[in-house]
C-alpha cells in the first residue's frame, strides 16, 4: 500500500468526503458527503417554504468543511505512519486497518446523529427514539405554521429553542449511551392522564386563545379592513394581542401574590394549632 499525499488530501477535502475516499475510508467519506447534502437540502427547504431565516442551515457548512479537512489530514498522517511501521517491521497492515475501521464505525454513527439533529427530531429518529423525534418535529413545524398563519413573529422564538434542545440532547445521548434517557417529552402526560389537571387547563386555554385569534385574524379582520381601512385593522390586531399578553401577565401576578399570602399564613396557623394542642 502506497503512502498518501497530504497535499492531494487537502485539495480533495474542499468537497467534504472526497479526501476520505482518496484515503480509502469510503464510509467516513460518505458520512461527510451526506452531511453536506443534508444541510443543502435543509437550506433549500427553508428557502422554498419562506419560513424562519432562510440561510440558517447553511451556517453549519463551514464547520462541516473544516471538520472534513482536519479529519482527513489527521487520518492521512495515521495511515502513512502505519505504512512506515509495517515496512520497517514487516507486519501486515490488515489488523491495523480493521482496528481503524471499527473505531470509525462508532464515530460515523455520532457524526450522522449530530447532522440529522440540525432538523429537530430527525436525529432522535435516527437513534431509534421515534416518539420523541416525531414530537420535536411536530412542535417545530407547528410553531412555524402558526407564526406564518397567524402573523405572530413572537412564536418564532420557540424554533431556535427546539433547535438547540435537539442538538444538545443528541450530543448528550451519544456521549452517554448507557445512561437512562427517560421518556418522551409529552409521554408522561398522556400515559398518566395528567392533561386533566393544571397542565390540561393551561393547554385548553392556550388552544381556545389560538382558536379565537385565528377566527379574529382570518374572518373578522378582513371585514373590518373593508369597512374601516387597513390602518385601523393593524391597530386593532396589535391592540388585541397586547391586551391578551397584559391579561396573562396580570393573571400570573395575581396568582403569585395569592401563593405568597397563603405561604405566609400557613406557618402562623400551624403554630397557633400547636399551642392550642399543648394547652
Amino acid at each position: 500500500m502506497k503512502k498518501k499525499s497530504k497535499f492531494l488530501t487537502f485539495l480533495l477535502s474542499f468537497i467534504p468526503g472526497l479526501g476520505h475516499m482518496y484515503l480509502g475510508l469510503m464510509q467516513r467519506g460518505l458520512v461527510f458527503f451526506l452531511a453536506t447534502g443534508f444541510v443543502f437540502l435543509a437550506g433549500m427547504f427553508f428557502s422554498m417554504m419562506g419560513i424562519f431565516y432562510d440561510p440558517i442551515p447553511f451556517v453549519a457548512l463551514p464547520f462541516i468543511w473544516l471538520a472534513a479537512v482536519v479529519d482527513s489530514l489527521i487520518f492521512a498522517g495515521r495511515i502513512n505512519r502505519s505504512i512506515s511501521e509495517s515496512e520497517a517491521t514487516g507486519i501486515s497492515l490488515s489488523d491495523t486497518w480493521k482496528n481503524l475501521e471499527n473505531e470509525l464505525k462508532n464515530q460515523n454513527h455520532k457524526i450522522l446523529a449530530l447532522t440529522f439533529s440540525m432538523v429537530p427530531g430527525a436525529g432522535h429518529m435516527y437513534l431509534g427514539q421515534m416518539e420523541k423525534g416525531i414530537q420535536l418535529m411536530v412542535a417545530l413545524f407547528l410553531t412555524l405554521y402558526l407564526s406564518d398563519f397567524l402573523h405572530i413573529s413572537l412564536l418564532l422564538m420557540f424554533a431556535p429553542i427546539l433547535w438547540f434542545y435537539s442538538i444538545f440532547d443528541i450530543f448528550h445521548r451519544i456521549s452517554n449511551p448507557n445512561e437512562n434517557q427517560g421518556e418522551a417529552i409529552f409521554g408522561e402526560f398522556f400515559k398518566k392522564n395528567q392533561l386533566s389537571g393544571k397542565v390540561g387547563k393551561i393547554l385548553g386555554v392556550g388552544l381556545i386563545v389560538v382558536g379565537f385569534i385565528m377566527i379574529f385574524d382570518k374572518i373578522v379582520m378582513p371585514q373590518i379592513a373593508i369597512m374601516l381601512g387597513d390602518q385601523i385593522r393593524e391597530y386593532l390586531r396589535t391592540g388585541i394581542l397586547a391586551l391578551l399578553f397584559i391579561g396573562g401577565g396580570v393573571k400570573l401576578m395575581i396568582g403569585s401574590k395569592e401563593k405568597t399570602v397563603v405561604s405566609q399564613i400557613t406557618p402562623t396557623e400551624s403554630s397557633s394549632t400547636a399551642e392550642s394542642n399543648r394547652e
